[in-house]
């Protein structure tokens, strides 16, 4: 017997994105919020954070870490991209605080929409315990325009759907 899996083109992209691994089993689903480019010199493409899930070093492989049966899961992933990879410091920065708070929005988005649907559970829920100052807050929140509502809210509805 042979297999195959498709890549979608937007996957092996080099860019910025917050991502949802959606996990099913016969009995239940789990979830798992992540993000690419979240230090300050790579960025690395979804299909390599989705193979570091199930890596053997356990240092990249959150999902496999979570999950006793791993290998008895179907496996999708939802993401969008929110900036393209920037070769300048500075500005690769910006990109950074921005993914780091596209993903805590849609942790706590995908969170919510958990609580509404049977047999579903996010395995990595953020928690926000850490002190923010005022300045950070703000900047946080300067990330959380219309579009980015839009995407975290596609994202969130399309997980929604491949649950059931």
């Amino acid at each position: 017997m042979s297999y195959e899996f498709t890549l979608h083109r937007e996957s092996v992209k080099r860019r910025f994105a917050v991502y949802v691994v959606i996990a099913k089993s016969k009995t239940d689903t789990k979830l798992y919020v992540g993000k690419t480019g979240d230090n300050n010199d790579g960025c690395n493409p979804v299909i390599s954070r989705c193979g570091n899930h199930f890596s053997y070093n356990e240092i990249h492989s959150q999902v496999r870490n979570k999950l006793g049966d791993h290998e008895d899961r179907e496996y999708t992933y939802v993401f969008d991209h929110f900036d393209d990879y920037n070769e300048e410091k500075e500005a690769r920065r910006v990109s950074v605080d921005r993914i780091n708070e596209m993903e805590r929005w849609l942790n706590k988005e995908i969170k919510a929409m958990v609580t509404l649907k049977k047999n579903v559970t996010l395995l990595n829920e953020y928690r926000g315990t850490g002190y923010v100052s005022e300045k950070e807050k703000q900047k946080r929140a300067s990330f959380r325009t219309d579009e980015a509502k839009k995407r975290i809210e596609a994202i969130v509805t399309a997980v929604g759907e491949k649950c059931g």
